[in-house]
């Protein structure tokens, strides 16, 4: 949740300023909590650097994926968000009002053999 800490802009820094000294001129987002630090990041690299994010193709593709499968929630009201996390679940649940303005369910997400466990 310390998005504009130093300890941020000092993370940020130590992995970007080696890439801008070899000229760079694309950076891609590979992470899932980085598209909450794309201004820090643009304002470090630069207006010359492209930063991607991919989430909203993946988004797409999971929707595209979720349809095909029939496993998608219709947009009713009994349609809810349910957040899942490979970390500590209260963690996200505290920081979801200030990254993403809304609330919600928080489940541990668990992976074994390529298959979602819960």
């Amino acid at each position: 949740g310390n998005l504009n800490s130093e300890e941020t802009h000092r993370i940020l820094n130590a992995a970007l300023l080696p890439m801008l000294e070899e000229n760079i001129d694309t950076v891609v987002l590979g992470c899932t909590h980085y598209p909450f630090v794309i201004p820090l990041i643009q304002q470090i690299v630069g207006d010359k650097v492209r930063v991607i994010d991919p989430a909203p193709a993946v988004a797409k593709q999971v929707r595209r994926v979720m349809e095909a499968h029939a496993m998608k929630n219709g947009s009713d009201e009994q349609s809810r968000v349910r957040f899942y996390t490979s970390s500590n679940p209260q963690e996200l649940k505290s920081v979801l009002p200030m990254l993403l303005g809304e609330s919600g369910e928080v489940h541990q997400a668990s992976w074994s053999d390529d298959l979602h466990v819960n």
